[in-house]
């Protein structure tokens, strides 16, 4: 089904018969025509922090196990639940293509895997774990040059504990293991899951679909930079545009208030990789042309 749609952007450049500045690079807007048989939503990292089966460390409490504190884990679920559901299931009966966007071990149980990977991936999934252990020994290896190792060592150990608090991390990191796609947003017939940004473009080239629609978290982190995310995939050469009421990242008391964090990456998504777009103009764009 063809469609036109109004994508966004946030110039960085003159505006015609507006002064040349700051004040003046405010969302602009411009039209494509599309097919809902070559566009794709891409869900990435959609976890169950916050949700009533939400993963949980006994010796931290509900709170401490989770991510980024409990106004970040309550904010992605009510996206979810409210925004990324209802949306999702009515692209789905416009024959829009749902994509997955996961880490390998949180999709390799649904019935949808087999379908979406060949028997080739599977294997070098299965061999992964060397590799990482390799490319570990090379990241860690003593350099040479100017500083110090022993310095270099020491200041980034301390920085890394006064951010991430390391003790905390490693116990944090337990809940891992626990780690789902809430049940409202499971994979249903006909959907493709996604681990990495080669198995993405095949699965893209082979279902013609040269334009994603990226939801999910976090917008500043994995929906940029994650293997299946927007930076990889734009290298390929898709349009990759963010759905802006569909995605978050954790603020900070600076930032919370207006979302900051998030909005920011929002416009740095447009400055690079594409457009952006909410959920009602997404869906009202299809629905204008039935």
């Amino acid at each position: 089904m063809e469609f036109k749609m109004k994508l966004e952007y946030t110039p960085r450049s003159p505006i015609n018969n507006l002064s040349f500045t700051e004040k003046t690079f405010t969302r602009m807007q411009t039209t494509y025509e599309l097919n809902t048989n070559e566009i794709g939503i891409a869900l990435v990292d959609l976890w169950n922090f916050g949700w009533e089966n939400s993963p949980f460390v006994p010796s931290l409490g509900w709170e401490l196990s989770l991510e980024r504190g409990v106004s970040h884990a309550l904010r992605k679920k009510e996206i979810i639940e409210n925004l990324i559901v209802p949306v999702v299931n009515e692209l789905r009966e416009y024959g829009v293509k749902i994509f997955h966007c996961n880490h390998a071990s949180f999709l390799e149980h649904f019935p949808q895997w087999k379908d979406s990977t060949t028997e080739v991936e599977r294997e070098t999934l299965r061999k992964k774990d060397s590799k990482v252990d390799k490319v570990k020994a090379k990241q860690n290896a003593v350099h040479e040059a100017f500083p110090d190792n022993k310095w270099i060592s020491e200041w980034k150990a301390k920085h890394t504990n006064d951010v991430f608090n390391i003790k905390w991390s490693d116990e944090q990191a337990k809940t891992y293991d626990q780690i789902r796609i809430p049940n409202l947003i499971e994979p249903k017939e006909g959907d493709l899951l996604v681990y990495s940004s080669k198995q993405f473009h095949r699965l893209l080239s082979k279902n013609k679909i040269h334009c994603l629609f990226y939801m999910g978290f976090e917008t500043d982190e994995c929906v940029q930079n994650s293997d299946y995310g927007i930076i990889n995939m734009h290298q390929f050469g898709y349009m990759t545009n963010i759905v802006r009421d569909c995605t978050t990242t954790y603020e900070s008391a600076e930032t919370l208030e207006g979302l900051w964090r998030t909005k920011v990456a929002i416009e740095n998504i447009e400055k690079r990789c594409g457009y952006s777009t909410t959920s009602f103009d997404l869906l009202n764009s299809i629905r204008n042309s039935i």
